[in-house]
C-alpha cells in the first residue's frame, strides 16, 4: 500500500509542477506582452504621406499654384503652363522677341509688369535670365504662358528692388511677335 501511495503523491506532484510550470509561462508571456505593448512604437507611415521632394520644393518657390496638374515640369526645376500656345515659328536663342509680360512673386506681389510701362518690351532671348530664354522657344506668335522660374534659372541669390534672393519667379508672357536676326 506504501508503494501505490508514494506513487500516487509523486503522480500528484507531478500534475502540480506542471500546472505550476504552465501558469509561470502563461503569466511571463502574459507580462511580456503587456509590456512590450506599452513600448514606443514606430510611426506607421502610408505611401501617400511619402511626398516627392522636387513637389515640395516647388510648392516653397511657387506656393500651391504650383500643384496644377496642366504644369510641365522640367528636371531643372523650370515649370511652364502653356495657355495658347500661338502659331508660326518659335523664337531661336538668337532673336528678338516682343512681349508682354507680368512678373510676379508666390505671394503675388507683382515686382514687373510690361503692361504698367504702357507698352510690350523688346528682348533678344538669349540675353534674358536663363529661365525665360529656356521657356520662350514653347511660344509662338501670339502664344500666352505662365513660367515658373527657380531662382537658379532666375537672380539666384541676388536680391534686386522687389525681388528677394532665392526667389522663385511667375511671369505670365504673352508672345507678340519674333524678329529673326535675319530679318531687318
Amino acid at each position: 500500500m506504501a508503494g501505490a501511495d508514494f506513487q500516487l503523491q509523486n503522480s500528484i506532484g507531478s500534475i502540480i509542477c506542471n500546472f505550476m510550470r504552465r501558469s509561470f509561462y502563461l503569466l511571463w508571456g502574459g507580462f511580456v506582452l503587456f509590456f512590450m505593448g506599452c513600448a514606443p512604437q514606430e510611426p506607421v507611415v502610408s505611401p501617400m504621406a511619402e511626398v516627392d521632394d522636387a513637389a515640395i520644393r516647388r510648392e516653397q518657390l511657387f506656393g500651391a499654384e504650383a500643384k496644377a496638374t496642366d504644369i510641365t515640369w522640367r528636371s531643372s526645376g523650370l515649370g511652364i503652363r502653356v495657355m495658347v500656345p500661338g502659331e508660326g515659328a518659335a523664337p531661336k536663342l538668337s532673336d528678338t522677341v516682343r512681349v508682354h509680360y507680368v512678373g510676379r512673386l508666390k505671394d503675388g506681389q507683382v515686382f514687373d509688369d510690361s503692361h504698367a510701362h504702357g507698352q510690350p518690351s523688346d528682348f533678344v532671348v538669349n540675353q534674358l535670365i536663363a529661365g525665360w530664354a529656356a521657356a520662350m522657344p514653347v511660344l509662338k506668335p501670339g502664344g500666352r504662358a505662365v513660367f515658373f522660374i527657380p531662382p537658379s534659372l532666375g537672380y539666384g541669390s541676388y536680391r534686386t528692388a522687389k525681388i528677394p534672393a532665392n526667389s522663385g519667379l511667375i511671369f505670365e508672357v504673352e508672345l507678340i511677335a519674333v524678329k529673326s536676326e535675319a530679318t531687318p
